[in-house]
């Protein structure tokens, strides 16, 4: 993104919830977590996985003064209930594990004078990503598997799984998404030569993608 404001933004409210569910909870997923495996784009909203029950997550988050809703999927159209709050006028939603988490897995980020948070591994990201199957979900799981090429035979098959291999591969094959990942690759090479550091898992989205 271009302004930290936002991104700011953003963490205080997935910090917010965390510190309400408690830190041990609850995965960041969504699209910052995205963005915190490499691949940085946009996002309107703060996604949260959790391993409470639903009821009891929202009776931790109405305790801090965090609102929500239950919503309730169509299980017939491959639907899922989720919460869905709002703070500093940026919507949350608070996912069921959807997929099996690997919760010894997840990455931490944060300084240790806040809530730290943890983000989903990049395996558990890539099977909520195929499983949801949308078109951002394929474009998301095919721009990490570019840019972690070590994940691609996992990836599909999570993808046959999940009966999306033929569009995850469309996805994944195009030339657009190939250029992309390749401008990210470069992007990011240069910003770690510019600090003289290595790749590491971030969660700060560089710029917005528009």
């Amino acid at each position: 993104m271009t302004s930290e404001r936002p991104v700011g933004r953003h963490l205080r409210v997935a910090q917010r919830v965390a510190a309400a569910l408690g830190e041990a909870q609850c995965l960041l997923a969504g699209g910052l977590a995205v963005s915190a495996h490499g691949y940085v784009r946009a996002t309107h909203d703060v996604d949260l996985v959790t391993r409470l029950s639903l009821s009891e997550a929202r009776v931790k988050l109405d305790k801090r003064g965090l609102k929500t809703e239950l919503l309730g999927g169509d299980i017939v159209e491959g639907g899922f209930a989720c919460l869905r709050g709002e703070s500093e006028d940026l919507p949350f939603d608070i996912l069921p594990e959807l997929v099996p988490i690997h919760w010894d897995k997840a990455v931490r980020i944060g300084s240790k004078s806040t809530v730290r948070l943890r983000v989903v591994g990049l395996d558990d990201l890539l099977a909520l990503k195929l499983k949801a199957q949308g078109p951002k979900d394929l474009l998301d799981a095919a721009m990490l598997v570019l840019l972690h090429p070590e994940s691609e035979a996992h990836a599909k098959e999570l993808a046959t799984a999940y009966r999306a291999l033929d569009r995850f591969e469309q996805v994944l094959d195009h030339p657009r998404t190939r250029a992309q990942a390749r401008e990210e690759a470069q992007l990011d090479s240069r910003l770690s030569r510019k600090r003289g550091t290595a790749r590491t898992v971030r969660a700060t989205p560089k710029r917005r993608r528009r």
